[in-house]
């Protein structure tokens, strides 16, 4: 028997900071530790603050996808003041985090993770027109050709292993990731225009949003809209499908436990009905959501151990070990590993994210529109729900997420009544306390505050996506979610672990959110 240790230091084409450590027996993994290296402290640093300041500074936990922490944030005070946005606010909203999470969906699919599947080096065999792509082939030709150590970043260097072999995808996705950059800086302005800045909107305040809608920035919006759908349904789909049939193993790959939670999110404008479903899917079947059911530990992370063992949002002191002992456990075999805590539901490890979105909200039947477009890609590609929570899987997923979020966009910016304002003027509640659940782009987002005597944040609990996905295991030994998906992958090439790469960039990991 082979056995050798596989560690990718640092994950790059992520956001933060990341360490994965693999032990690998006959070619395949058969363990797993992901490490979270960076500490941030944002909860504390909250207290004693009013707050009415979280939305502004819990979204300086990450600069990929601050309008999460802002409508978190809003939700959970909001939760706690005994209000709601009207309708304006609401839909105004729904207009910024909608256009926020079309951007990170091409941000990651284009930037982040399509140099896994397609070969750079196709471009130097163009012999086209195209004037883009005869500037690239140029350049890269130049950087190849140059003493750099490192030429052709940020495409180069990679991991050797199996690109598509298909000219024709290789060609046009390099063309779309060349093309999807103006699209981003158009949803970056779409974001702006209700949310007042990008990144790190301001205008999302408990109470709805302070813009007041114009009939010119109602028309502005649309019109960036409009460039945005077609390149989402002319190119985003399209690549997702031709890389999906290229590399169609990878619905089998990075599949972890199957065990999935969402939250709902997307109201309408009465938030009566929201466009993607809360639960739990659990051993194939799916379940009402209970908040009840979402504890935090610690034991393999670097912070004291609770005295319970695990911790309810709000439920006690979170704090960092000492420098001493911070260099012992770093030294253990079996000790603390990670920056990162481990949320767990009913104790179990939860994947949160595209996947659980999508499978959570297709099983409780909440939007038809979803079945039906699932149902026509299972078809096509001759897949199942179960195969949704795999590498491919997940960047369908997102797709499908897209797709949606424009049609309710579309649909919504009709809705909005121009000149009128969009905010709920509220006091902040005494010794109160609140929740706000929602979908970040990366999966399930809880804010968690309870204010004092003089309306001051006491406490506050973040509980963010890639802190699900990316926890070291628990007291019970259970390795965290994205350690479970590494589990039992073949490696062909263990000094080029391409394999790896993929599954983790799947999950579209943010360190800095993790260990907020």
């Amino acid at each position: 028997m082979t056995s050798r240790t596989v560690t990718i230091d640092p994950v790059t084409r992520i956001e933060g900071h990341m360490r994965v450590k693999t032990r690998v027996e006959n070619g395949v993994v058969v363990d797993a530790h992901c490490s979270a290296d960076m500490f941030r402290g944002i909860e504390k640093a909250l207290e004693g603050y009013d707050a009415r300041a979280a939305q502004q500074v819990t979204q300086r936990v990450c600069g990929i996808c601050p309008y999460g922490h802002a409508e978190a944030a809003s939700l959970a005070l909001e939760n706690a003041m005994g209000i709601k946005p009207n309708r304006n606010g609401q839909i105004l909203r729904n207009l910024i985090v909608g256009a926020y999470q079309l951007h990170d969906f091409l941000l990651h699919f284009y930037t982040l993770c399509l140099l896994d599947f397609i070969d750079i080096a196709a471009v130097l065999h163009y012999g086209g027109g195209d004037a883009d792509l005869l500037r690239l082939k140029a350049w890269v030709a130049q950087e190849l050709d140059s003493e750099k150590v490192f030429p052709a970043a940020p495409f180069l260097p990679r991991y050797k292993g199996n690109y598509a072999e298909d000219q024709e995808l290789n060609i046009t996705a390099i063309k779309h990731y060349m093309d999807a950059i103006p699209v981003l800086a158009d949803l970056h302005k779409m974001v702006a225009i209700f949310g007042a800045k990008a990144p790190h909107p301001t205008a999302i305040e408990a109470g709805g949003v302070t813009t007041v809608p114009t009939a010119e920035k109602i028309g502005y919006y649309r019109t960036l809209l409009q460039r945005a759908e077609r390149f989402v349904h002319d190119c985003y789909r399209n690549d997702v499908m031709a890389v999906g049939h290229q590399f169609k193993d990878y619905f089998q790959q990075g599949k972890g436990y199957g065990q999935l939670l969402s939250y709902a999110y997307f109201p309408d404008p009465d938030g009566k009905h929201h466009a993607f479903s809360s639960g739990v899917t659990l051993n194939g079947r799916y379940a009402p959501l209970d908040m009840q059911g979402i504890t935090e530990e610690h034991a393999y992370s670097y912070y004291q151990d609770a005295v319970s063992g695990a911790l309810k949002p709000l439920g006690g002191d979170v704090t960092p070990i000492g420098w001493q002992e911070f260099q012992k456990e770093r030294d253990k075999a079996d000790g603390k590993y990670s920056w990162c805590r481990a949320p767990r539901y009913q104790g179990q490890v939860m994947e949160v994210g595209p996947a659980a979105r999508i499978v959570n909200t297709y099983l409780s039947g909440a939007n038809p529109k979803l079945n039906q477009l699932a149902d026509a890609i299972n078809q096509q590609f001759g897949i199942t729900l179960s195969d949704y929570p795999s590498v491919m899987g997940r960047h369908l997923c997102r797709y499908l997420s897209a797709s949606l979020i424009i049609d309710m966009l579309k649909e919504q910016l009709e809705q909005v009544e121009p000149d009128k304002v969009a905010f709920v003027e509220a006091e902040v509640p005494k010794n109160a306390v609140g929740v706000g659940l929602t979908e970040a782009t990366r999966g399930s987002l809880g804010h968690w505050i309870e204010t004092d005597a003089k309306g001051r944040i006491r406490r506050y609990t973040l509980i963010v996506p890639t802190t699900w996905n990316m926890s070291p295991r628990d007291r019970a030994g259970q390795p965290g979610a994205l350690e479970k998906m590494l589990i039992g992958t073949p490696l062909k090439d263990p000094e080029h672990p391409m394999e790896l790469a993929r599954i983790i960039r799947s999950t579209d990991p943010c360190l800095a959110c993790s260990v907020h």
